[in-house]
């Protein structure tokens, strides 16, 4: 049996709400969608990232806040990024997290299970 890429994928992604914000030293960006592993965002195709950097995650008019979570980049998509907040330039960026300090656990915990009940799977993406 072919192994496909939903195979692969150990961890459900959601989409996300407009309102699911990115924070980063470049700057603020929509999260797509996110899971317990990582999470993707859409930015103008200009910007440049490391390989590991620290970011926030959060939703816009929350408290809830996942703080100094450092990522590494997996995955830069400049072709066909259909976003809703960029114009056609723009490109598709994947990160995981490396390691969540402990007491970010149960928020990106709270985070994700507040987007279960309110946005559809996208495990099929």
């Amino acid at each position: 049996m072919i192994a496909t890429h939903l195979d692969r994928r150990r961890n459900v992604r959601y989409q996300c709400h407009k309102k699911v914000l990115l924070i980063q030293p470049s700057g603020i960006h929509n999260i797509r969608d996110i899971s317990f592993g990582g999470l993707s965002f859409c930015c103008p195709r200009d910007m440049i990232f490391t390989d590991q950097w620290p970011l926030e995650i959060m939703i816009a008019g929350s408290l809830l806040r996942v703080i100094r979570v450092p990522v590494r980049l997996v995955r830069e998509q400049t072709e066909n990024v259909v976003s809703p907040v960029l114009s056609p330039g723009g490109k598709a960026v994947g990160v995981e997290y490396l390691a969540l300090e402990e007491n970010n656990r149960p928020l990106l915990a709270r985070l994700i299970s507040y987007l279960q009940q309110t946005t559809e799977c996208s495990s099929c993406r």
